[in-house]
């Protein structure tokens, strides 16, 4: 999105995307041979349409640095946060990235960086931005002053002073009560579900929460939008020692998830789209947790995300962690003795539901174009074991991810 404004005989661009949103970017009359620039972001807000111009990728820190070497820590390695951008960066973006980042952890008014332009420094800051979840009081939106090879950043934050260090505790308190509660020496997969499910549980969607940008949302209120739920996935992760990557970029709307390593293997997760009252704002009838956002592929997420093109982030090829697969209930034919058998075991079980992933949105169609058929056989086995004089079934799809959900109602 462009627009151009007249401010004082000044012409004002408005360009690309930032953390996820929208930004404004509006120069301002400054001192001779300097800008004063202000940066409007408006991070996950459904209603505000998606930036244009961000096709390439600023030269300076971003590309393959020689190494992913990552600022050293007295900390133990669990509790170090993973800093995927900061390892995107070559030496000069991580001097930098260090300087902004000493700067809004010590709640400076602004940081000034010398030897640099604001289009290189910028994707630098988001950097920072993105790693650290935990910096909940810096906002998404700041100004900023260019020089003759100098661009400082002034920083807004969302509060300070005995607020902050309130609401610092409150996230710590619940943080800790969480990680506490989580299964001993569970595996790296583990540990995801376990955040993945906990957050879900916990957090109610909702576009008006407060401090919908930042993890105080989730750990003061439990009500939050995209921007909180995977930020606060980021944070818990980051303290389990399981690495974890924000990511921003559009879902039919401005929108964050995670990238998450299990193992040497990295998978798509999306806590928001798990969460039923998120499905439910959208008018989706699903009243359990979505399991096919926690470890999937990009592939599969593809069908419906696409992340922002500023950073590259990992590619999600790896299967072996897709929830229903895991369960036995991945299914790549469409083969009607397969899914009949699921579906009898269910029935035999008294489950309530049974639930059949299909790998392809091909396979799945195959599937649809017999549902009726595969249905009445299903009911016809059930008032044959049950000794039934009648029953009856529903069931509701999800096309993005080929999932069938069939509801037994005896």
């Amino acid at each position: 999105m462009k627009r151009f404004l007249s401010v004082i005989g000044y012409f004002i661009m408005s360009v690309a995307l930032f953390l996820g949103g929208v930004i404004l970017n509006s120069d301002l009359p400054g001192a001779a041979g300097t800008g004063v620039q202000e940066r409007l972001d408006h991070t996950d807000d459904p209603d505000t349409p998606p930036g244009e111009g961000q096709d390439e990728t600023p030269d300076l820190g971003i590309g393959a640095a020689e190494d992913d070497e990552q600022p050293e820590s007295d900390d133990a390695a669990e509790s170090e946060p993973s800093l995927y951008y900061y390892s995107l960066l070559d030496d000069a973006g991580k001097n930098y990235y260090a300087q902004i980042d000493e700067a809004v952890a010590s709640s400076a008014e602004s940081v000034s960086l010398q030897g640099v332009t604001f289009e290189e420094a910028e994707p630098i800051l988001i950097s920072v931005m993105n790693d650290h979840p935990e910096y909940f009081w810096l906002d998404n939106s700041y100004s900023y002053r260019t020089g003759t090879g100098s661009v400082e950043f002034i920083f807004n934050y969302t509060c300070a002073g005995g607020e902050k260090e309130n609401r610092e505790r409150i996230i710590e308190q619940q943080a800790a009560q969480i990680i506490a509660a989580a299964p001993s020496g569970g595996s790296d997969y583990e540990k995801v579900k376990y955040v993945f499910e906990t957050l879900v549980d916990r957090t109610q969607y909702d576009k008006s929460a407060p401090d919908n940008q930042n993890i105080y949302s989730v750990f003061g209120n439990w009500t939050t939008v995209c921007a909180g739920y995977a930020k606060s996935t980021k944070y818990l992760l980051d303290r389990m020692g399981v690495e974890c990557i924000y990511v921003t970029g559009m879902a039919g709307e401005r929108h964050g998830w995670n990238i998450v390593n299990c193992d040497g293997a990295y998978y798509c997760v999306d806590t928001t789209w798990g969460d039923p009252t998120y499905q439910e704002g959208i008018g989706v009838d699903v009243d359990t947790t979505s399991y096919e956002y926690l470890c999937c592929t990009s592939e599969m997420l593809s069908r419906t995300h696409t992340p922002d093109s500023m950073f590259p982030v990992p590619e999600c090829t790896d299967t072996s962690l897709e929830y229903y697969r895991m369960q036995g209930r991945y299914l790549a034919t469409a083969d009607s003795e397969e899914i009949l058998n699921i579906m009898k075991a269910d029935i035999d079980d008294s489950a309530e539901r049974t639930d059949i992933q299909f790998s392809t949105p091909e396979i799945f169609a195959q599937v649809m174009a017999q549902i009726d058929s595969l249905l009445d056989q299903a009911m016809n086995y059930e008032m044959e074991v049950k000794g039934l004089a009648e029953t009856g079934i529903s069931y509701q799809t999800n096309e993005n991810t080929c999932l069938l959900t069939v509801m037994w109602e005896n």
